[in-house]
């Protein structure tokens, strides 16, 4: 069915008045944060009070607060995206989303200590590690993300292991095919979106099992796959069939799409019974892609400057006397600023580059960081956890979020949709779409000039 029989006067009223009222009207059907196949959503673009901050197209849901772009804890509590630059104090303002033309699907780490997490409830800790980690990609994305009952910490060390982790990758996958199934259509255009997958530790282990089952051997999914960054979950070089990971041989070429991201960071060599970045196995490896070399488009091989972005007290929703809030534990060993401001930007205070190690041992690969680590952790003390593990995405969140944007145009550069319009004589016009509703607005304006002057109206999928 052609696109202008299928914008009825709801969709035109969506799209002329940027989403907000529509995007209300259409939340309204969904029931707090539970879909209509039952999945949690802690957030979900135009469900009611999303914590997330966006509506059905994907703009801010709530009036900007003080001029900047928050998202809210379920308690209420707000906080800014924007960042201060260290250590010169600058403002950095960020750029909220504008109908963001791709999405994001978000799988967290783990951050449940002590199996209380099993109901699926939307809890505080879960909106601190959305913040801390995958917040600053919703300038580019609209962002959906399940809330899954996932292993405890006390479950992963322990012999139960297997079956937790069982559970929460039966959420993710539940999760997923009811994002595919009811959420993958654009607002507007009613065609499939482009999605970008993220998560981290236990998230990204969820999302390797769920795309090996769902999107690897199935062409229709892996065409809308902008970019998979899965850090901390120690994605290998045989987890996927044909998912290959992100590489790019120079700054000439086009920015890759439809791969993997992936690395466990340490400033040191793993040691052998660190828990990331190792396999027993000579014959494969942990997958190392370094964002900032695909950035340069050199190999990951090669050492460059990182962007880190680390949250604040305030993202945190911390306090005097408990400044990291609810992420205290997980947190251990990592200082905290009580900027206002909801990130502390270190630019230029690290580097990165890829080393594999094979020893008698087995098979090391990690991401290297050098330089001022003394910045964000604490002297004397260690994570509970390995390396930098805790913050994979800090430290080089500046060079993700860049990265996930290149790509997002990349990918909508390769899926055009346009529109042509004649007449007997002469071409009228032409305008595309991709999933944006700034170019789906051109197309309806175009589409309704054409019907108004009695012309042919031609669709042109690339």
């Amino acid at each position: 069915m052609p696109l202008f029989a299928r914008l009825t006067p709801a969709v035109l009223s969506l799209a002329l008045l940027s989403g907000t009222a529509a995007a209300s009207t259409n939340a309204a059907a969904v029931s707090g944060n539970q879909s209509a196949d039952r999945t949690a959503w802690l957030c979900k673009p135009g469900m009611a009070d999303n914590p997330c901050n966006q509506d059905l197209t994907g703009n801010p849901q709530r009036p900007y607060s003080g001029g900047s772009f928050t998202m809210r804890y379920p308690s209420g509590q707000t906080v800014t995206l924007d960042a201060e630059r260290s250590p010169s104090g600058h403002k950095e303002a960020f750029a909220g989303p504008k109908r963001p033309s791709v999405d994001c699907f978000y799988a967290y780490p783990t951050v449940d200590m002590l199996g209380a997490n099993a109901s699926r409830a939307a809890e505080e800790q879960l909106m601190a590690v959305m913040l801390a980690q995958a917040a600053r990609f919703s300038g580019t994305c609209r962002m959906f993300a399940p809330v899954y009952r996932q292993a405890a910490f006390t479950e992963i060390l322990s012999g139960g292991k297997s079956a937790a982790l069982d559970r929460g990758r039966a959420d993710i996958d539940s999760a997923w095919r009811d994002y595919w199934e009811h959420d993958n259509v654009d607002p507007v255009t009613h065609r499939r979106r482009g999605v970008v997958i993220l998560g981290h530790s236990q998230g990204a282990t969820a999302l390797t099992a769920m795309m090996r089952r769902q999107i690897d051997r199935n062409p229709a999914m892996r065409s809308h796959l902008v970019s998979a960054v899965l850090l901390g979950g120690d994605v290998t070089t045989d987890s996927f069939r044909t998912l290959p990971a992100c590489t790019r041989t120079s700054r000439r070429a086009p920015v890759p799409t439809g791969c993997v991201v992936a690395y466990s960071s340490y400033a040191q060599r793993p040691a052998p019974n660190d828990m990331f970045g190792r396999t027993a196995s000579r014959k494969n490896h942990v997958l190392c892609v370094n964002p900032a070399a695909l950035l340069h488009g050199t190999p990951h091989t090669r050492r460059q400057t990182l962007d880190a972005y680390m949250p604040t007290q305030r993202t945190l929703n911390g306090h005097l006397l408990s400044p990291k809030g609810s992420m205290g534990t997980v947190l251990t060993g990592y200082r905290v600023s009580d900027s206002a401001a909801g990130y502390l930007h270190h630019p230029g205070a690290l580097t990165g580059e890829c080393r594999l190690d094979k020893s008698a041992d087995g098979t090391a690969s990690w991401l290297q960081i050098s330089g001022d680590t003394a910045a964000f952790t604490e002297p004397g003390t260690k994570s509970p956890l390995s390396g930098l593990h805790v913050i994979d995405f800090n430290v080089a969140q500046g060079n993700l979020t860049r990265l996930v944007r290149a790509q997002s145009k990349t990918w909508q550069a390769r899926h055009h949709y346009a529109v042509s319009c004649r007449s007997p004589e002469r071409r009228v016009g032409r305008d595309g779409a991709t999933g944006s509703s700034d170019a789906a607005l051109a197309v309806i304006t175009l589409l309704l000039r054409c019907r108004h002057q009695g012309l042919t109206v031609t669709e042109h999928v690339a």
